[in-house]
């Protein structure tokens, strides 16, 4: 049976696999849109020697370009793209049905995970907000672009106005795969909660600890370095009282944005419990 780090490299291979095809698709459709739009805007703007005129229809136009630019990502596939990528996410939890059988395997226990109606319907919402943070992100770095072009329409190059664009759409580009791979994560994570709460009731008895595992490597932030060095276990209390630096609720978050480390149940400390017996499957308990 694998370990939990074989576990976890293999699901962090999973996720880059995602995510760089995300990113490369996105990409793609992100120029598309952004060379549709400045194709739509040449045509309709009034443009003397290469420069933006100063009038009231070009300022029309220039504030409705955010509105062509996401019409024509749409156009190129924006949501369905975002949408497939989120649907893969509960790909991720074979490797926590690995993870969950393999620390049973450790203290003789056979755990097996079984999700109730309530964890889907939980799981399906992190997913749906995560197409909403994505798509979010897009308009609203589009926009800012935009709205500086409409402040310096005098004067402005219409180049400029595509140089400006095609910044602040490459940004756009790097924070929706920041929300991509944090939320990824996170969503693992709390389908991980809800197995290890089902652990907690099976042995009400015992008081359950947490080790901070994952790479260990120079992306490792200070935060993730110090869990990772010292590898003890931690009570949910003491991980709740814990502070990332970025986002709340290390329980869920980790290190923050793009950690792919997980709190994993720590079972150095059960192996020899005398109380340790063979266990049916695990249904997440209702809250």
């Amino acid at each position: 049976m694998p370990s939990v780090r074989d576990i976890l490299v293999r699901q962090n291979a999973y996720q880059d696999s995602l995510l760089y095809t995300f990113e490369s698709h996105l990409r793609e459709i992100v120029m598309r849109a952004q060379g549709r739009t400045m194709a739509i805007l040449q045509q309709r703007l009034k443009i003397t020697d290469g420069v933006i005129d100063s009038t009231p229809g070009n300022l029309m136009q220039l504030r409705a370009a955010n509105k062509i630019f996401l019409a024509e990502l749409e156009e190129a596939g924006y949501s369905r793209l975002v949408e497939a990528f989120v649907g893969e996410f509960r790909g991720s939890l074979q490797f926590l049905d690995e993870t969950v059988a393999f620390l049973g395997d450790q203290v003789d226990q056979k755990w097996r995970v079984e999700f109730t109606a309530r964890d889907r319907n939980l799981l399906a919402g992190m997913q749906g907000n995560t197409v909403w943070a994505i798509e979010e992100t897009m308009q609203a770095v589009s926009g800012a672009a935009i709205t500086r072009g409409l402040f310096g329409v005098a004067g402005l190059r219409f180049s400029s106005l595509v140089d400006l664009l095609s910044e602040k759409l490459e940004t756009s580009i790097a924070r929706a795969r920041t929300i991509a791979d944090t939320s990824m994560s996170t969503f693992y994570r709390t389908a991980a909660a809800r197995a290890f709460q089902a652990i907690e009731a099976d042995l009400p008895e015992q008081e359950l600890k947490y080790r901070y595992s994952g790479p260990v490597d120079k992306l490792e932030r200070p935060f993730c370095r110090h869990l990772t060095d010292v590898d003890k276990g931690y009570t949910r209390e003491a991980i709740d009282k814990m502070s990332n630096g970025q986002l709340p609720n290390v329980w869920l978050t980790g290190g923050g944005w793009n950690c792919r480390h997980q709190w994993i149940l720590d079972t150095r400390d059960l192996e020899t419990s005398p109380s340790t017996a063979q266990s049916p499957a695990l249904a997440m308990p209702q809250r």
